[in-house]
């Protein structure tokens, strides 16, 4: 364990606990690392957003459970944790068991016939969930402590493990080996996964971006089945699969497909949301009104419930309503369920907006009807949402994050200052209690394109205070 000292934003010098793992991780595994003692952290407050604790994850290693691919600990998506121990004391939060989902690995891009093409680094690499345990207890709020306790890479049905190497369809672009040279072979069950809740049962709702489909697992990592968009097929699935989702969701822009996820607290509902905009046949028009569509679906029936629409940008800004204030770029990257209608939603974009927004549905209008119909114009084309007669989901401001990315990305790369260059993926988020939220990033499992001697990415999870309290219905 090394303990080095860093200069923070304001030109204070704290030391930050880093945990050195060199062994690859084995099933199950235990390891932990935690933040300093309470005081140790510089206090950040900025618009009343207060980052509070901090707790980077260990220099490990994920080996595919065929051996080959080892890769750094990362590429962390989703983040989703169990309500405190105590329900009825809600300062009795510590210990609550926890899951974190890697994406498909990591990846980059190499030039391909003068051409620059996407490349995965590990192309056998399994994508999986993560176990761990959180320990934080509001009396003590700097005190950040998380074990991980085992990885569960995702399998078929015949226990086979599936990869995150694209399905071979039409609308899947061609991704190369690390050097460039040859197209990587296809996997029908790949997924590129990004969202992930779990139900009281112990299985779990996955939702991936490569179809983008929504898939159940049980509590071993083994997916039993994908929901995909109609009209889908994947001949020699290692599991059922099933085209109950809407045709459009097909139209997905590349690498957009289904991103943040969350589950209703009487689990009768999962909610999905896609990151951006479906490209359909307008993609500049339709990423400039920032039309954004959330499924409903049936998790037992396995088929969509309701639709509705969320609109980028800020709900106060001049122009919203015409669709004239999207951010550009805009993503929506995590989401939890506060009630059976209300979601916390982190919205991002480049130029450092990062926001949490709280998000209603109860009086906005399900569009399912008019999306399966097919007879109307595509909701991403639409840009007075009142003459059309839709309700988008009402938005509210809840937190902005964004005066608190520069030192956020100064722990991501373990240094004291904070280069705006180089952005910050904030893609797992969860409640840990009415006035604090659980962040993780994406650290592009430790890749970094700088020839410098930068130190590389690394995932951070950090406990951010609200400026607000917020609802919480209990599961």
């Amino acid at each position: 364990m090394t303990l080095p000292r860093v200069m923070d934003g304001a030109g204070i010098v704290r030391s930050v606990v880093v945990v050195v793992v060199t062994a690859a991780i084995a099933e199950p595994v235990a390891m932990s690392w935690a933040t300093p003692g309470e005081g140790d952290l510089h206090e950040r407050a900025s618009s009343g957003v207060e980052v509070v604790a901090i707790c980077p994850l260990p220099r490990a290693m994920l080996a595919a459970p065929s051996g080959e691919d080892t890769v750094m600990l990362g590429g962390i998506s989703d983040l989703f944790v169990d309500a405190a121990k105590d329900a009825d004391d809600s300062d009795v939060v510590g210990g609550r068991r926890a899951w974190l989902l890697t994406d498909r690995g990591p990846n980059g891009t190499a030039v391909v016939d003068g051409r620059e093409q996407r490349t995965l680094a590990a192309p056998s690499f399994a994508p999986r969930v993560l176990e761990a345990t959180i320990d934080w207890d509001s009396r003590h709020p700097r005190r950040l402590a998380v074990n991980l306790t085992g990885t569960l890479p995702l399998r078929d049905r015949s226990g086979a493990t599936v990869t995150g190497r694209p399905n071979g369809l039409d609308n899947d672009p061609l991704i190369f080996d690390p050097q460039g040279h040859a197209a990587i072979a296809p996997d029908v069950d790949g997924v590129d996964t990004e969202g992930l809740v779990r139900t009281r049962g112990g299985s779990f709702w996955l939702a991936e971006e490569y179809r983008p489909s929504l898939l159940a697992a049980d509590a071993d990592g083994t997916l039993q089945r994908r929901l995909v968009p109609a009209g889908v097929t994947l001949d020699g699935a290692g599991m059922e699969v099933r085209d109950s989702l809407p045709a459009v969701y097909g139209q997905r822009r590349d690498n957009r497909g289904f991103e943040a996820l969350a589950i209703a607290p009487d689990e009768s509902r999962i909610f999905a949301l896609m990151q951006s905009p479906l490209d359909g046949t307008d993609p500049a028009g339709s990423r400039a009104l920032g039309n954004v569509r959330l499924v409903v679906v049936d998790p037992i029936a396995g088929r969509p419930a309701a639709e509705y629409l969320y609109r980028l940008g800020d709900p106060e800004a001049r122009g919203f309503c015409q669709g004239k204030a999207a951010p550009d770029d805009g993503k929506l990257c995590a989401m939890v369920a506060l009630g059976p209608t209300s979601l916390l939603v982190l919205e991002q974009a480049d130029g450092g907006l990062a926001r949490l927004y709280l998000v209603e549905l109860s009086s906005a209008t399900d569009t399912l009807g008019r999306t399966t119909g097919g007879d109307e114009p595509p909701l991403e084309s639409l840009r007075d949402l009142a003459a059309a007669g839709i309700m988008p989901v009402a938005k509210s401001l809840v937190a902005d994050l964004g005066p608190a990315l520069g030192e956020m990305r100064a722990d991501v790369r373990g240094r004291g200052d904070a280069d705006e260059r180089r952005p910050l993926k904030l893609e797992g988020l969860a409640v840990a209690d009415e006035r604090h939220v659980f962040l993780v990033n994406d650290d592009d499992f430790g890749i970094h394109e700088d020839a410098d001697d930068d130190p590389p990415p690394r995932t951070c999870l950090w406990v951010a205070r609200l400026p607000q309290t917020i609802s919480l219905t209990p599961r």
